[in-house]
C-alpha cells in the first residue's frame, strides 16, 4: 500500500519517505480496518519527526487521525463502506497511523458512521476530526465555556485555535466575545472571518496589558493556551481574578516554563488546567453536528491547504513554516 514513513528522528521534512510498497495491515478483532481517504497534519507529528516524542520506535507511519471508509469492522458496530473518522488511541505513535492508504485502529478510536453532507469532500472532512474535537473538548470539558464568558485564544491562527473560535461562536456555546492572537497582521482577516471579535498582535509574548485594556481592566474569564511555555505566565496574567486557562498545545516548541511562579501567576484564585484529545469519547463526541454545522455555514471550516499523500514532506515543511491559517490536509486518492 501507499504510505509515508518516518524512518528515524530527528529528520527534516524532506526525509519523510513516501512508498507504494509498505505492508498493509491485516484485519483483527477489536480493531477497524480503514481505507484512508484523507488525513490532517498535526503539530504532534511534527514534534515526533523533530525527535521530541519519547518512547516511539522507528520506522513509523505517522498520523494521529484520518478519515475514510470501513473495510473490516473487527466485530464492531460498523459495516463495510461506512464513512468514519479515527483519532488518537496510539495512532502514529504506538502503531502505524493515518499517513497511509490503510490503517488499523482500536474500536475506541473510531467515530460512529458519519453522513457527509452534499458537497463536502474528503479534504473538508479531513480537516475536522482531531482539530474540532480537541477544540470542542477544551471548551466543553476543560473550560466549561458559557455564553457570557470572554474567551482568549493564545495562538489563534493554529488549526485548533481557528476551530475553537468557530465553535465558541456557534450555537453550541453562543460565546459573544472571542479574542484571538496572531503574530502576523496579514492573518487578521482570517480570524475576523472566523467569528473572532477582537484580535491582538502577539510578537513579544507579552499581551496581558493589552488584554486588560480591551476588557476594561477585568481580564478574560477563559483562555486557551496553544503557544506553550513561552507565553503561559503572560496568559495567566491576562485572566480575570477567578478565570480559567487550559493549556492544550505548544506551537512554540517549549513545553516547560523556565521561570513560572504559580503564586504570582494564579493569584488570587485563577485556575490552570489542560486538555488532551486522547480523553475524547468518540462514541459521544458531536462529530456529526460539527460536520453538518460546517456544511450549513454555521461553523467556518478550518481548511487552509491541501496536498496529496506523496507530498507529505512538502506539507510538513509548510506547517513547520507557520504559513498556515488553519488545517493542512493530505488526500489519499
Amino acid at each position: 500500500m501507499r504510505a509515508v514513513v518516518c524512518p528515524s528522528a530527528p529528520i527534516p521534512p524532506s526525509a519523510l519517505q513516501y512508498t507504494t510498497s509498505h505492508p498493509a495491515p491485516e484485519p483483527k478483532p477489536g480493531h477497524v480496518l480503514i481505507r484512508v481517504h484523507a488525513f490532517g497534519l498535526n503539530r504532534s507529528e511534527l514534534f515526533t519527526r523533530q525527535g521530541h516524542s519519547p518512547g516511539i520506535s522507528f520506522p513509523r507511519v505517522l498520523g494521529i487521525e484520518c478519515v475514510g471508509v470501513v473495510k473490516d469492522a473487527g466485530g464492531g458496530q460498523w459495516k463495510e463502506g461506512d464513512t468514519v473518522a479515527a483519532i488518537m488511541k496510539g495512532m502514529g505513535r504506538q502503531f502505524d497511523g493515518g499517513y497511509a492508504e490503510y490503517t488499523l485502529v482500536p474500536h475506541s478510536a473510531v467515530s460512529p458512521p458519519v453522513k457527509l453532507p452534499s458537497g463536502m469532500g474528503w479534504a473538508e472532512f479531513g480537516a475536522i476530526p482531531e482539530t474540532f474535537l480537541t477544540a470542542w473538548g477544551t471548551l466543553k470539558q476543560s473550560l466549561n465555556l458559557q455564553s457570557d464568558d470572554t474567551l482568549l485564544i493564545r495562538g489563534g491562527t493554529t488549526s485548533v485555535g481557528m476551530a475553537a473560535a468557530a465553535l465558541a461562536r456557534s450555537s453550541l456555546f453562543k460565546c459573544t466575545r472571542v479574542i484571538s492572537t496572531t503574530r502576523a497582521a496579514t492573518k487578521i482577516p482570517a480570524l475576523k472571518g472566523n467569528g473572532v471579535t477582537d484580535t491582538v498582535i502577539d510578537n513579544k509574548n507579552a499581551i496581558s496589558d493589552e488584554i486588560k485594556t480591551l476588557t476594561d481592566g477585568k481580564g478574560v474569564t477563559k483562555c486557551i493556551e496553544l503557544v506553550g511555555g513561552t507565553t503561559l505566565f503572560d496568559s495567566c496574567q491576562s485572566l480575570s481574578s477567578h478565570g480559567t486557562i487550559s493549556m492544550i498545545g505548544c506551537v512554540s516548541g517549549e513545553w516547560t516554563c523556565k521561570e513560572f511562579d504559580p503564586m504570582t501567576a494564579l493569584a488570587p484564585g485563577k485556575h490552570l488546567t489542560m486538555f488532551g484529545s486522547n480523553a475524547i469519547d468518540m462514541a459521544t463526541a458531536p462529530l456529526q453536528w460539527i460536520v453538518d454545522a460546517t456544511a450549513r455555514g454555521e461553523v467556518t471550516p478550518s481548511l487552509d491547504k491541501v496536498f496529496n499523500i506523496e507530498q507529505a514532506g512538502e506539507a510538513h515543511a509548510y506547517m513547520e513554516s507557520n504559513a498556515a491559517a488553519g488545517k493542512v490536509v493530505c488526500l489519499v486518492e
